[in-house]
């Protein structure tokens, strides 16, 4: 699996840019987002973007630079192994460290996760003020980078473009830099992002043939059981097969009146509570889980966890 992180201050558009990603590059990947606060934004503005055709991964209320280091650690080993995705792209939060990251994923990777050259996003219009008032973040994220991309060029002059191609060459001598608007690049260059080793040295070009798991994966939102022990027995009966071969579930349950978190990979699961407790009325309440196997049951999934709901609240 190949790992390519696209890191850029906050605001500077990388969630864009994976979009555009999405749409010129002609390799299939993976996202996994990180975001600081308890709720995905950006990953949720990904999936009305990109639809189905990208799976999408979330980990919220931590930096992965810092104090997630473990969590991301093993979610990136969970996506390898569960989904065994060709490509896995990392957007981590705006405030994080890109050194951190990559010495994070040195330490996972081996012979079937290989890490690519990093991709930074600087934000033409806001980059001096970042450099200004945050300097060690910038200069970190566009030392640590392969790959300088500016962000809404299309809206500055050449000369604006040159000086700000000026300013960032002092932290890095040898990164490639894309003044141009990035949408106009070649499918070509798109493509080379997943082939651009963390030397700078071109990798085999030659695209690998898509292989498929066999893995499926079910969504669901609103998901509820009547308390905490439906809930252990709903995790027991996946583990022993009765919705498929689950290899990997994760998310939040409303069970009775208390919103829990579940986690189940490896043959084990853990439950834990939320930061709080929702009432059942309440309107920002919308727990939801995904399913990752073979041969998922997806409509006795659905049945258990939300017609379940809709009879208790009948």
């Amino acid at each position: 699996m190949k790992v390519l992180v696209v890191s850029g201050f906050l605001g500077a558009g990388k969630t864009t840019f994976i979009t555009v990603m999405s749409q010129r590059c002609r390799q299939k990947f993976v996202v996994m987002e990180n975001e600081m606060g308890a709720v995905g934004v950006d990953g949720g503005l990904l999936s009305s973007t990109l639809g189905k055709n990208i799976d999408i991964y979330e980990l919220t209320e931590g930096c992965i630079c810092c104090s997630m280091k473990s969590d991301f650690a093993s979610s990136v080993l969970t996506i390898a192994n569960s989904l065994d995705p060709e490509c896995l792209l990392v957007e981590p939060t705006g405030v994080g460290m890109l050194s951190r990251i990559m010495d994070n994923l040195r330490k996972i990777a081996y012979e079937r996760i290989q890490l690519l050259a990093p991709v930074t996003i600087v934000d033409t219009l806001n980059c001096h003020v970042s450099e200004r008032d945050f300097p060690d973040i910038f200069a970190d994220q566009i030392a640590s980078s392969g790959t300088i991309v500016f962000s809404k060029a299309e809206n500055i002059s050449i000369e604006e473009r040159s000086a700000i191609k000026t300013m960032v060459r002092r932290y890095t001598p040898r990164a490639e830099i894309v003044a141009n608007p990035y949408a106009e690049q070649s499918c070509e260059w798109w493509d080379k992002l997943w082939f651009k080793g963390l030397d700078g040295s071109l990798l085999n070009s030659e695209p690998a043939p898509v292989v498929n798991p066999n893995l499926d994966m079910c969504s669901l939102t609103e998901t509820f059981l009547p308390s905490i022990s439906y809930l252990v027995v709903f995790l027991e009966d996946l583990l022993h097969g009765k919705y498929g071969g689950i290899v990997r579930a994760k998310g939040s349950i409303l069970a009775g009146k208390e919103v829990l978190r579940f986690d189940l990979a490896g043959g084990q699961y853990c439950v834990t509570g939320m930061d709080k407790q929702n009432d059942v009325d309440s309107k920002t309440l919308l727990p939801q889980a995904v399913f990752i196997g073979k041969n998922l049951d997806k409509q006795a999934l659905q049945a258990a966890l939300r017609d379940s709901s809709q009879k208790i609240h009948a």
